[in-house]
Formats: structure tokens, sequence, C-alpha cells
């Protein structure tokens, strides 16, 4: 529920070098290059046809079917406090999604509706001083939080590029989203998403098929969730 309640994150300032930077030029380029180093997902930038196997690895993960309905149980740990919560997902397509999340006593807290342009927030009865009532809708583009949530990329897969990561794993990204695989290059492990300005982390611990997920970790500054999807 918070993916989309917390303000972005601060930017990072821009390296600097030359007479008006401060500091040892030396430690100062060492910075700079560990900076640049950090925002690339690849160790090794990949090209023709392993090029072609792993675009076509994360383009497959997206191939699940709608309808998409699921319940799950969880936490959210949001500045200091953890609030336990259930919730429930159903896609009809992806642009026409609702993600609802209530207490552990079932009421309502809030409620997430996609149309496949932009998520706007709805409150519950239950929601109490969490979160605001003042929440703006985010344009957040052609997103599904349906398949987010069943293990697959957010968005579409197309155009951008592919690479190996130091793990050894299959990573893309084309400006939206970032989608790394397991280390065995079988299924979707991790997504990194650009959303409205927000970095949102997805990943999906102890995943071992291309079958939906059994957890769900969501991670952005200052808001970790955890999901587990009950058993159908």
């Amino acid at each position: 529920m918070a993916l989309l309640l917390l303000p972005a994150p601060g930017r990072r300032p821009p390296c600097r070098s030359g007479p008006g930077a401060t500091g040892a030029p030396l430690l100062m380029a060492v910075l700079c290059a560990a900076a640049l180093a950090g925002c690339s997902p690849f160790r090794y930038r990949l090209a023709g046809e392993e090029a072609g196997k792993a675009a076509a690895l994360f383009a497959g993960a997206s191939g699940i079917p709608y309808p998409i309905v699921a319940s799950f149980s969880g936490t959210a740990e949001v500045s200091g406090r953890v609030l336990p919560f259930v919730a429930g997902v159903r896609s009809r397509g992806p642009v026409e999604e609702t993600v609802g999340f209530y207490d552990p006593m079932g009421r309502a807290v809030l409620f997430l509706t996609n149309d496949g342009g932009r998520v706007t927030v709805q409150r519950g009865p239950a929601a109490g001083e969490f979160p605001p009532g003042n929440l703006r809708p985010v344009l957040a583009g052609p997103v599904s939080l349906g398949r987010i949530l069943a293990g697959a990329p957010g968005y579409p897969v197309e155009g951008g590029e592919a690479g190996r990561t130091s793990e050894g794993g299959w990573a893309f990204r084309d400006g939206r989203q970032t989608l790394f695989s397991d280390a065995g290059r079988r299924h979707l492990a991790r997504a990194e998403y650009g959303i409205s300005g927000t970095r949102i982390t997805v990943a999906y611990p102890g995943r071992d098929s291309s079958a939906p997920p059994g957890r769900v970790e969501v991670e952005l500054p200052g808001v970790r969730i955890l999901l587990r999807r009950d058993v159908e």
C-alpha cells in the first residue's frame, strides 16, 4: 500500500571535477567512478544471440494471463512502525485493476485503482491517520499491479538493452524498469521501477520457478512491505 504514499527520494548530488570541485582530485575521481558504476545493473552488456535470449526470458515472464485474482497477508514497516494487514488484488486486465488493503479484522484501509495510466488512492473507513487524505493520482503509465504481485514485469518488455550481472544472471532495462533473473536464468527474481520519481524495488525471495511467488517484498525509501501469498 505504501508504494504510492511516500515522496520521491532526494536526488544524489552530481559528481564534480575541475577547479570548482572540493576535496582531493584523486578522492573525487574515485567517488565519481563508484557512483557511476552503481548506476548500472550490468557487469557485461549483451549482444547477439545471448541478448535475444535474455530479452525473450523477460518478455516470456510477462505472459501471465488475466484475470489475476489473489489474496495476501503481510506487514508494512513505515517510519519504524510495523503494520499488519491482509490484501487482495483483482485484475481483469492492465487497465482495470484494484488492490485492496485491510486491517487484520477485515476493515478496509486503502484501495489502489489502476486504469492503465494513473493509479488512484482511496481511503477506507479504517484508514485512521494513515494514509493521509490528500493523496493525488500517480501518473504511472502502462503498469500492471496485478502482474507485479504475480511475479511478472510491471511494464511491457520492449526495446531496451540486456546485460549479465556479476552473479551470472541476466538483466534488462528500458528506462521504466530494470529486471533481474535468478543466477540460473530461469525466472524473474527482482525488479526496479521508477514511478513518478520514486525508485521502487520488488523482490521475490525464495522463488524457484516461474509460478506466482509465495513471497513478495517491496522496498522504497522509509518503507518495507512483505506480502505472503495465500494458498489457493
